[in-house]
């Protein structure tokens, strides 16, 4: 799943600056009480974001990625989330 903003940022950001921005997108992840016990893994690149790991639910991915995309340097998030439905299925999402 992709979500873009309506902004250009620059192609290219040092390593420290993925660093940062990847840090900024966990710390507004884990503020949000809903999100305990989803298990993301977050890499940033250049303004995009790629979210990958476990999630409670649907909705659950859906609020990660809108948080991610809130936050500023972010450009773009890829999903590669994986949740596990109310009866113990697994699901994911489209790509």
């Amino acid at each position: 799943m992709l979500s873009m903003k309506p902004h250009d940022s620059p192609p290219f950001a040092s390593l420290s600056a993925d660093d940062a921005l990847a840090e900024r997108v966990r710390r507004v992840l884990g503020a949000e009480p809903e999100m305990s016990g989803c298990r993301i893994d977050v890499r940033a690149k250049g303004g995009t974001v790629t979210l990958s790991g476990v999630v409670t639910s649907a909705e659950m991915a859906l609020r990660a990625q809108q948080l991610a995309l809130s936050v500023t340097g972010v450009d773009m998030v890829w999903t590669s989330l994986v949740w596990h439905g109310s009866r113990g299925s697994r699901s994911r999402p489209d790509s």
